[in-house]
């Protein structure tokens, strides 16, 4: 589902809201999202979905003579236990998890 659809399929289950406020509530949401996350340490936790986090590690590399720190960043979700089930309900009803 990409933004046009999530926008037609609000505005569909909530007709007194426009297109066109329906997709500045998700772009100002988006917005707010990358703020957050691009901050040190922080979380977005969507309901019934799961968590959002940015994660950083150092890492040294080369050998002795041309050492290295790198950073790694690292973009996690971590669903929530009723997504999951949801996500493995639905792949078992297609018949393509056993």
């Amino acid at each position: 589902m990409n933004h046009r659809q999530t926008v037609t399929e609000i505005s569909r289950r909530l007709p007194r809201l426009k297109r066109r406020d329906v997709a500045e509530v998700l772009e100002i949401m988006t917005e707010l999202w990358l703020e957050t996350l691009a901050q040190p340490d922080q979380t977005v936790t969507v309901a019934d979905l799961g968590k959002l986090t940015v994660e950083v590690q150092t890492v040294r590399s080369g050998g002795a003579v041309g050492r290295r720190i790198l950073k790694r960043v690292y973009l996690r979700f971590r669903p929530t236990a009723k997504f999951r089930q949801a996500i493995i309900t639905a792949y078992i009803e297609e018949g393509q998890l056993k």
